[in-house]
């Protein structure tokens, strides 16, 4: 009495139940391709990475040594701070230049903007 049925169904390919039990008709190992039975491998898959998502991966890393770099300033400088108010206590900030020069970059800023 053979056995040809597993779980009532019928076994499509002896290669598979010889392989199984390690005979000579297939082989010793489990996952070792069967020749006779078994369809043309197709080819494995292969996925090229383009110039820009280059770029972009470089782009985030110089973005996070930025993040990293810029932890490392602190939030406040008091030395800053001191400078800016004793220029406010002198009336510095009120002078024609200085109006013009904040004028100037601001009106820089907004044109650039405009080129996004």
């Amino acid at each position: 009495m053979a056995m040809d049925k597993i779980n009532g169904s019928p076994l499509l390919r002896q290669g598979l139940l010889d392989r199984f039990r390690g005979s000579e008709r297939g082989s010793t190992h489990l996952g070792a391709p069967d020749s006779t039975n078994q369809p043309a491998k197709k080819p494995a898959d292969k996925a090229d990475i383009s110039d820009a998502a280059h770029r972009l991966v470089d782009l985030r890393a110089a973005v996070e040594a930025g993040r990293a770099a810029l932890a490392q300033v602190p939030d406040v400088r008091p030395e800053k701070v001191a400078a800016a108010r004793e220029r406010l206590a002198t009336g510095f900030y009120q002078s024609a230049e200085v109006r013009q020069a904040v004028a100037e970059r601001v009106g820089s800023v907004i044109e650039s903007l405009d080129s996004l």
